[in-house]
């Protein structure tokens, strides 16, 4: 089985991993020889660089919401509606 990732979505989640890297790096240095570096902060910053790169580069998911985006087999409540007929 495979599975296709699209390459901007790739793009963004290894820019996103690379930011978090980066802040987990700098927190341990800044914080001394002791510390492991903040490591939610580091989650965080990669959770917000990939949810912006995403909103930004992709559109944010909208798409288009037309005549054909209904499921097969179902009539347009207007299509129904002017088949009643008034008693």
């Amino acid at each position: 089985m495979t599975l296709h990732i699209d390459p901007v979505a790739l793009l963004v989640l290894t820019i996103g991993l690379l930011v978090g890297r980066a802040v987990h790096k700098h927190t341990a240095a800044a914080a001394g020889a002791a510390s492991k570096g903040d490591i939610v902060g580091a989650i965080g910053a990669a959770a917000a660089v990939i949810t912006a790169l995403f909103l930004l580069l992709t559109g944010g998911g909208s798409a288009s919401t037309g005549e054909d985006s209904r499921p097969a087999g179902r009539t347009p409540i207007s299509h129904q509606v002017s088949e009643v007929r008034s008693p």
